[in-house]
């Protein structure tokens, strides 16, 4: 499958995982979700990911936890945003369904 940049959230998360993608949610669009923090703050400094940021992870993303499912240890968004930095995101989104296909 080819995932669309929109399942690359700005805070290293992955919406392919999530069961709302995307028929119930269609990932992360800055015109849909305008009050989250990440994408406001990407947004305001011009850059595509907190993965570019010069401050990661800040104290925002060391607190926060997209996500409690089995397997999504404390963190690993923002190792999820160093990964995606280094491969580009195309290449990161394939990583991602090939880490998470067990739950599809």
């Amino acid at each position: 499958m080819t995932w669309e940049k929109q399942a690359a959230a700005f805070c290293g998360d992955w919406c392919g995982k999530c069961p709302h993608y995307p028929a119930k949610c269609p990932g992360c669009i800055p015109s849909i979700h305008s009050d989250c923090h990440f994408i406001k703050c990407c947004m305001a400094k011009g850059i595509e990911h907190c993965g570019f940021c010069e401050d990661l992870p800040c104290d925002k993303l060391k607190d926060f936890v997209p996500d409690d499912r089995k397997g999504c240890y404390a963190g690993y968004h923002i190792d999820g945003l160093k990964s995606r930095r280094e491969l580009g995101t195309e290449k990161w989104l394939l990583l991602q369904e090939a880490t998470w296909k067990h739950l599809k």
